[in-house]
């Protein structure tokens, strides 16, 4: 699809976060741009610059007390001169509808897609209803499914009640789900989205991330967090532990040996485990950024010798991630509870200060280390939250799933080639494709930035 140009067609004036149709749209630009789509957003010419990514004020908005037939001109001429050179149009929502300038637009579309080598994906966000066969033209066009198309319904269960609407074939017929992607509805930043591409985080099973200063790593219990995880990955689930570590340039040569520690166990750099140091130049990581990761994860194992309380460990708790705690700190077994599991570790000995006799109490297991933490992986395992649920509806899956697959049969049908026999691809089986910069997110945020073309009318005063 490498010279595939895709149009969003739209009717938009504007941008509000309150309105769903915007926001949805707003988020299958965003998919478009992260998967390298060449892609441009057509709203109309009263439409504010820059709301939507890709944005291009082009399309006309003539006021609906002209005749039915000017305003089908008006959009016709447009349509032909502006969509010339996409493959694919996909529609906003246009089809459907009846108000305004809707049933114009829908009878230019159809006049036009005969002439134009597009092949058009009309989504449709409202739900289907019985066919009137009393309908009359224009009204009728609501019952009939454009030259050159597919119908793209959010969910896939109404798909045949939809087609029987539109007296459609099946195949003429697609679901594409919301887009619904848990960093967006966060707006998390772009390290975030870094660390979740670098690591395929929508494939992992289990998720920690882990914050520490560099130069205390062994201090808070790093090597039993890493014996865990190395337990889970044996036991056969796709781990990823955040290592999210300031004052890294204290320590360079402990890290590099920690690295070696962790691959000697099985554990894969930037596959299974990374630094944030080696991304982030060796800054520490955003107050912002650790907390929507705790939101990423589903796991949280503190060893830690010795606490008060443990700020990481309140962090991950209020978070919602299953706690694995040292079993000899009774300050987090007070915290903790009874939902926590408790694990033996190396700890340091209340009132004895640091170096004296009696200090630091280390634990050797029998028969080895791995064993036991084997067993420990087994009983976190059936605790754990299901991550596969908060990426249900991720731009990655969506794209994968559904929309690459639309795609790919439009731009062959544009093309008069074979388009029904591709092969749907997975994004629980497959690895993540490269998507574009991380900076593309820190630019395009969920909400966007609440303009629309009209001048805005004050809510009037309340009085008492």
């Amino acid at each position: 699809m490498d010279t595939m140009k895709v149009a969003i067609c739209s009717h938009f004036g504007g941008f509000q976060s309150s309105y769903a149709l915007h926001v949805g749209w707003h988020e299958r630009a965003r998919i478009l741009e992260r998967f390298g789509v060449d892609f441009d957003f057509l709203v109309n010419t009263k439409c504010k610059s820059d709301l939507y990514p890709h944005q291009k004020n082009c399309l006309p908005n003539p006021q609906t007390d002209k005749s039915f037939k000017e305003r089908v001109e008006i959009f016709n001429k447009a349509y032909q001169e502006v969509l010339q050179p996409y493959d694919v149009i996909l529609t906003a929502d246009m089809v459907y509808q009846r108000k305004g300038n809707f049933l114009a637009q829908s009878a230019a579309m159809r006049e036009v897609a005969k002439k134009l080598k597009g092949w058009w994906c009309h989504w449709i966000h409202s739900s289907w209803t019985t066919r009137d066969p009393s309908a009359k033209y224009p009204e009728n066009l609501c019952y009939q499914i454009p030259p050159k198309s597919f119908l793209v319904y959010l969910n896939s269960f109404e798909l045949p009640q939809l087609a029987r609407m539109y007296n459609a074939e099946p195949w003429q017929c697609h679901p594409v789900y919301n887009p619904k992607d848990i960093r967006s509805l966060h707006e998390m930043d772009e390290l975030v989205w870094k660390i979740s591409d670098i690591l395929n985080l929508p494939a992992k099973q289990v998720v920690q991330v882990f914050p520490f200063c560099t130069t205390r790593m062994d201090a808070k219990g790093i090597d039993g967090v890493i014996y865990t995880f190395a337990a889970l990955k044996r036991s056969g689930q796709r781990v990823a532990l955040i290592l999210a570590n300031a004052n890294s340039k204290k320590r360079i040569a402990e890290m590099a040996q920690k690295k070696k520690f962790m691959r000697s166990l099985g554990l894969v750099e930037n596959e299974d485990f990374l630094w944030t140091s080696d991304i982030n130049n060796d800054k520490p990581v955003p107050r912002k950024s650790i907390a929507d990761l705790y939101k990423l994860s589903n796991l949280f194992v503190f060893c830690s010798w010795r606490e008060t309380v443990g700020n990481v460990f309140q962090e991950a708790l209020v978070s919602g991630c299953q706690l694995v705690l040292n079993e000899n700190l009774p300050c987090l077994k007070e915290m903790g509870g009874r939902d926590a599991l408790y694990i033996n570790f190396s700890h340091k000995t209340p009132g004895i200060r640091d170096g004296q006799a009696g200090d630091l109490q280390l634990v050797s297991y029998n028969p080895t280390p791995e064993q036991y933490f084997n067993e420990i992986a087994m009983l976190i395992i059936p605790r754990l939250r299901d991550l596969k649920k908060q990426w249900f509806f991720s731009l990655d899956r969506i794209w994968l799933d559904q929309l690459e697959p639309l795609l790919r049969r439009a731009y062959l049908a544009s093309r008069g080639e074979e388009f029904l026999n591709i092969k749907r691809l997975d994004s629980w089986d497959k690895p993540l494709l490269v998507p574009k910069p991380w900076s593309v997110y820190a630019a395009n945020t969920q909400y966007g930035k609440d303009m629309t073309g009209a001048p805005i009318i004050p809510l009037p005063t309340m009085r008492a």
